[in-house]
């Protein structure tokens, strides 16, 4: 009886024991759930922040480098990092300053002109339309001369001719003694004055003509004047377009002037944010090139995190999702959110991408960088600097 029992028991108690580790795994996990639910982690994340690169905005002999810039020192925002040359580019403005002067006074003298061609070219035309009339009006007082000289010819020719006629006949009764001497003489006198007077009158008449022509002529001169002073809009556009001109390169002297300011005002190195000075590599004495990098700038906890998490860890994370990052330097766990999540994986990003066209495909689970943000990062006056490692934990709900 005792000899069939025993494997019995012993069954049941190892069938005990099972349960009970059973019973206890899932303890255990309903305690890990209920403490850490739906928990993403990852290790392979980092603090990063902004590095300034300070660049020479112009080449040039560096004169001058504040001894407080140094690596690793803290420096502020507006701080003269260093001094170059400025004689390389005072003269420079110099000139400018007199090519603007110049200018200006070109403008000026162009637009004080405007009024002057334009009182001067309407001045003109309106003398010319003037002198357009009294042509024409002289041209109308010798037509009338002309007329009275024919009618005056006319008159005289008819005078002499019948004051000839009588002494035609008058002298035929001379030579037959019909009539004194001194009655022909008469009649001869009356013929001889009649033809200077009708000579008299075709030489007004001929006078008459000549000043007809010579009005025509005058007209016509007249005219031509008229036609030239008619030109006034065009004079007039031109003074103007001769201001815009002057205008044009007033500004366009003024614009290198500026330049040329900007380029002397770029010989002081200025820190344009506070942070930590790194990577410095100027001298005095030394000469630069534009663009060269002198050192770089960074802001202290001024800064977020980059967490790459597997692409399988990512079905249920959303923005604004609260964190914990573990700060592995100070050994500290700082409160975060999740701020953004990246638009493609790491391996897309990289300057290499994959190519799984070949045929020789293995899948490999991708990382996607998420973004969160590092809530009192200066919180126990410590200094989280960018590459800093660190690991992330998201709160997902599931």
């Amino acid at each position: 009886m005792s000899m069939t029992e025993t494997p019995i028991t012993t069954r049941n108690k190892f069938f005990i024991g099972g349960l009970t580790i059973l019973a206890l795994i899932l303890c255990f996990l309903g305690w890990h759930f209920a403490v850490h639910p739906g928990e993403v982690r990852t290790d392979d994340a980092q603090i990063d922040g902004h590095v300034h690169p300070i660049n020479t905005r112009i080449g040039g002999t560096i004169t001058w480098v504040n001894p407080d810039v140094e690596d690793t020192r803290l420096v502020k925002a507006g701080a003269v990092l260093a001094h170059l040359d400025p004689n390389d580019y005072q003269p420079a403005v110099d000139r400018l300053e007199g090519d603007v002067q110049a200018s200006e006074a070109q403008q000026r003298t162009a637009a004080l002109n405007v009024p002057i061609t334009s009182a001067a070219a309407i001045s003109r035309l309106s003398s010319a339309q003037a002198a357009v009339a009294d042509a024409e009006s002289d041209l109308k007082a010798a037509t009338s001369q002309k007329a009275a000289a024919e009618a005056a010819v006319a008159q005289a020719a008819a005078s002499y001719h019948r004051a000839e006629a009588d002494r035609v006949r008058y002298a035929a009764l001379v030579s037959t003694h019909e009539i004194s001497r001194s009655e022909y003489d008469q009649w001869a006198t009356d013929s001889t004055t009649t033809e200077a007077v009708l000579t008299a009158a075709q030489a007004n008449s001929a006078s008459a003509e000549e000043k007809i022509e010579s009005a025509h002529q005058k007209i016509k001169e007249r005219q031509s004047d008229l036609r030239s002073a008619q030109t006034a809009p065009e004079s007039i556009a031109s003074a103007r377009a001769n201001v815009l001109r002057a205008v044009g390169e007033t500004k366009k002297s003024q614009a290198a002037l500026l330049n040329a300011r900007l380029d002397l005002g770029y010989t002081n190195l200025v820190a344009p944010v506070s942070g930590i000075v790194g990577r410095k590599s100027m001298e005095a004495g030394q000469r630069v090139a534009a663009g060269q990098l002198m050192l770089t700038i960074v802001p202290p906890n001024d800064v977020w995190v980059i967490a790459n998490f597997r692409e399988t860890q990512l079905h249920h994370m959303r923005v604004g999702q609260s964190a914990k990052i573990h700060v592995d330097s100070f050994d500290r766990d700082f409160d975060g959110e999740v701020e953004s999540i990246g638009g493609a994986t790491g391996s897309r990003y990289s300057i290499v991408a994959p190519d799984n066209a070949t045929g020789n495909y293995v899948k490999v689970v991708q990382r996607i960088p998420v973004r969160l943000r590092i809530d009192n990062p200066g919180s126990g006056n410590l200094l989280l600097l960018p590459g800093m490692s660190i690991e992330v934990s998201v709160r997902v709900k599931k």
